[in-house]
């Protein structure tokens, strides 16, 4: 299967991304707000916006949030989302995580939710998060995990993420995420392992996708075979309706810029 470019997914996700995505994510915006140690006087960088959720919850607590995606379909919605809102403070702008198109030290946190798995080079993103920051800036980062020490599991999972959808690129084990950040120039305040407890359900996952066809058949047939180590990982449960309830991992981060 040829691999789909970040914005030629979301181009076409960006409609499906509605109050039902921010509840099987909340707990991990919740997380960022708590330990962000976000102020007043705060400039903020929302890195793979999408459609707006993280950065509009911020903005209220900061003076301004600047949010960055690939992708104009979802900038359109967060753009609509905030004119809803009435908030003021924010302002969108399309560009790629890999090579943000701000000026070095233009912000005092970056912040990027449930995203990074789709990036190119998590590397790269974190040189440029790192560029941008002030000196002292914080870091705050949420994304899909996989387990430490577990090769069948990280295999599997990768692998149903990227049938679902083409523009997956890899979820990186939180070993992988604190080696990357130190090599960044980050120091790792806080890295928690997080379970995921708000469930989702397979059906409603893959219609935010747009997975259909083959692509959809095959990872229902990795969800019904998936082993017991799997199952329970994930907790995989078949429901009464035929439809089936797992739950992904999370890691949350927070760091600060040398």
């Amino acid at each position: 299967m040829p691999r789909r470019t970040p914005q030629e997914q979301f181009d076409k996700q960006a409609t499906h991304y509605d109050g039902q995505w921010n509840t099987w994510t909340e707990e991990s915006l919740k997380w960022l707000v708590q330990h962000g140690r976000l102020a007043p006087t705060d400039r903020v960088l929302d890195v793979a916006t999408g459609t707006g959720f993280t950065a509009l919850a911020v903005a209220p607590l900061v003076a301004s949030v600047t949010g960055l995606d690939v992708s104009s379909g979802m900038l359109n919605e967060a753009s609509r989302r905030a004119a809803e809102t009435g908030v003021a403070n924010v302002d969108f702008q399309q560009g790629s995580a890999e090579a943000m198109p701000f000026p070095d030290a233009s912000f005092d946190a970056v912040t990027c939710r449930i995203a990074a798995h789709h990036f190119d080079s998590v590397p790269a993103f974190l040189a440029e998060s790192a560029r941008v920051l002030a000196p002292g800036g914080r870091l705050l980062i949420a994304d899909t995990t996989v387990p430490n020490d577990a090769p069948e599991i990280d295999e599997w999972q990768n692998r149903v993420e990227l049938i679902r959808d083409p523009s997956h690129h890899r979820n990186y084990r939180p070993s992988e995420w604190t080696r990357n950040l130190q090599q960044a120039g980050f120091v790792v305040e806080e890295l928690d392992f997080m379970g995921g407890f708000v469930p989702m359900t397979l059906n409603a996952w893959l219609h935010k996708a747009g997975c259909t066809g083959e692509a959809e058949q095959t990872v229902r047939d990795m969800f019904a075979r998936a082993n017991a180590a799997i199952r329970e990982t994930f907790a995989i449960q078949p429901m009464p309706d035929g439809d089936t309830r797992f739950r992904w991992l999370r890691v949350v981060v927070a760091a600060q810029r040398k």
